[in-house]
């Protein structure tokens, strides 16, 4: 039985690898901070497992740690012949931009410098984004298209260029290192933030939708290949993951639909876009809450599309059917959340 360590076990793409590694009989030590909800883990890993919930997570310890401390991850690492790296910070807001550099870059640098330091280096997979690529609109993108800081559409689209530069740096110094590039993925998670919002939203009714589209991906599906890049030992470039592209009101009215909710049927149009993110800016000074920013609410009007033609070649991989998704997580959330 192997030991494989997890980063952002807590998150979705993290709860994911965890419970599929799990799955296949690994031993995982996941990192959390403490004082870290798990409570949507534990949801995911009772539906996934059913009766056999106490059998697999029987294999799992949480690890109380941080990736900005790297003497902790080295400690951590003892024994671990592989580690996901999912730990990161999803944020568009101004005043995140100092946590962002220190979570997703030191802490990309970090769990990197942890791996170098073992006597037996463990296989590394460093789940990256598709927003360290950028991409123009109407533009199919893909690993070819140029690999630069100027293409960087947010802070935090910066920030994963920069640790994925790290996981090529690893790489110079001889750690076998993953890379893969998932888009806005789509599963069972805290629905209260993120990707997962959608579905809370969804569920709710909420009557808006803008006219933009982007590439979206089962949290299963990124976990799988994940797993499968390490155990095929790939190496080399870096592969993005996106299952289909989809216009946003396309994936709000699935999920109303499967909920059985109101459509989505107030158009955003630019300048109530504009208008959006200026009023949330105002409101967020009372509140604390800048859930609509500048690049959030623009990002929402950008036709953006993605391929994944070599991790699908390379891997002769499958994706999961977007409506199958959307079925699953809905599903899921109608039975774990009241």
């Amino acid at each position: 039985m192997e030991t494989v360590f997890v980063t952002g076990g807590t998150g979705l793409v993290g709860s994911h690898i965890i419970c599929q590694l799990l799955d296949r009989g690994d031993r995982v030590k996941a990192l959390v901070r403490q004082g870290s909800d798990r409570s949507w883990f534990d949801r995911l890993a009772r539906y996934t497992f059913k009766e056999a919930y106490e059998t697999r997570v029987g294999n799992l310890t949480w690890c109380e740690g941080d990736v900005t401390d790297i003497v902790s991850l080295a400690d951590h690492l003892e024994d671990c012949s592989k580690v996901y790296h999912a730990a990161a910070l999803v944020s568009f807001s101004k005043k995140d931009k100092a946590q962002l550099l220190q979570i997703n870059v030191e802490g990309t640098a970090n769990v990197i410098n942890a791996c170098l330091s073992m006597n037996e280096r463990p296989e590394l997979c460093y789940i990256s984004s598709t927003a360290s690529i950028g991409g123009s609109p109407n533009v199919m993108v893909d690993e070819s298209y140029p690999y630069s800081a100027e293409n960087a559409t947010s802070y935090y689209s910066y920030t994963k260029y920069l640790a994925e530069l790290e996981a090529f740096r690893g790489r110079e110094e001889g750690l076998n290192i993953a890379i893969i590039n998932p888009c806005i993925v789509l599963g069972f998670g805290n629905w209260n933030k993120g990707p997962s919002k959608f579905f809370k939203n969804g569920k709710n009714g909420f009557p808006f939708y803008t006219t933009g589209s982007n590439a979206f991906v089962d949290a299963r599906d990124v976990a799988l290949a994940c797993i499968e890049l390490i155990e095929k030992k790939v190496f080399a470039d870096r592969f993005l993951c996106t299952g289909s592209n989809q216009t946003y009101h396309q994936v709000f009215s699935a999920i109303a639909s499967r909920f059985g909710s109101k459509l989505p049927r107030v158009k955003v149009n630019r300048w109530m876009a504009e208008v959006a993110w200026r009023l949330a800016g105002v409101l967020s000074f009372f509140t604390g809450d800048g859930l609509i920013t500048k690049e959030s609410s623009r990002a929402g009007m950008k036709n953006m599309k993605y391929s994944s033609a070599r991790l699908v070649d390379t891997l002769e991989f499958r994706f999961t059917d977007f409506e199958k998704t959307i079925e699953n997580t809905c599903d899921a959330y109608l039975s774990l959340v009241d």
